[in-house]
């Protein structure tokens, strides 16, 4: 049996551009953090997954194009535990996908390269080839094409908080206008600050294109996002609804764990 691990991510940032064949160009800096879904794999009669919350979930959608890509007369039973929330702008979908190309091709002796495990993340998703890795990088283009960073950076902590209500990530976009702007400064002092763990500059320096359209379509959202940016850092991640805070005080950890009892509240870190 083989059992691999899936981490989510945040986005310290997320530029996004005009559109360029139905997609829209990105720049797209993404860190993988210390939440993770858990998937077993081992040989079977058919293709399965136990604990599935969706019909046509992605982790099927994986293991079919894997199977029928190396003409593997056999099928797999997978087992799902799942505890990245669902459409929260953490990437679960994306990440499960990637864990099932590579839990795969451990359970089937290593026959695809890391090349073609690329390839077939890209056909499943945008963000899904990130996960290849796993590891810091700059995702360019519709987010398919990978970057990965080699720096040396300290991991660091995070408080993420997740309103019941899902947001489509189709929905986000189009309430999305490009204005001709360039971030590239932005992006190089995110770097710089990993680099010498400043925090500051990091905080300064954070920027997601996506937030003012995911506010603008929940009210909710929006009001516990400006409640917390009166009190502290925080930002969103990916299309929302999840939000961060780096380095959380006890004191803000506490009003939001009192205030916010009805959200996914979790203490982690960066990897």
């Amino acid at each position: 049996m083989i059992k691999e691990k899936a981490y989510a991510k945040i986005n310290l940032a997320l530029e996004v551009k005009d559109v360029v064949d139905g997609y829209h160009i990105v720049n797209n800096l993404m860190i993988p953090i210390d939440l993770y879904d858990e998937i077993t794999f081992e040989l079977s009669d058919k293709i399965e997954l136990i604990n599935n919350p969706f019909p046509d979930n992605i982790i099927l959608k994986a293991a079919k194009l894997f199977i029928e890509k190396y003409k593997i007369n056999s099928g797999v039973k997978m087992v799902l535990t799942k505890n990245i929330p669902s459409a929260a702008g953490l990437a679960g979908g994306s990440t499960d996908a990637a864990a099932t190309l590579k839990g795969l091709n451990k359970l089937f002796n290593n026959i695809a390269t890391k090349e073609e495990l690329l390839d077939m993340a890209s056909i499943l998703g945008s963000d899904v080839p990130f996960f290849i890795d796993t590891k810091l990088a700059l995702c360019v283009n519709r987010g398919e094409k990978v970057l990965p960073n080699n720096i040396k950076y300290m991991p660091f902590e995070l408080l993420l908080l997740k309103p019941k209500l899902g947001l489509s990530t189709k929905d986000v976009y189009k309430n999305y206008n490009y204005d001709g702007h360039d971030y590239k400064e932005k992006i190089d002092n995110i770097f710089d600050a990993l680099i010498n763990n400043d925090l500051n500059l990091l905080k300064k320096n954070i920027f997601n294109d996506l937030t003012k359209p995911a506010l603008k379509l929940s009210n909710e959202l929006n009001n516990t996002f400006n409640d917390i940016k009166n009190k502290s850092n925080i930002y969103l991640s990916g299309s929302g609804p999840t939000m961060f805070i780096i380095n959380p005080t006890k004191e803000i950890e506490n009003y939001i764990k009192n205030t916010y009892k009805d959200y996914f509240i979790l203490h982690t870190k960066t990897l």
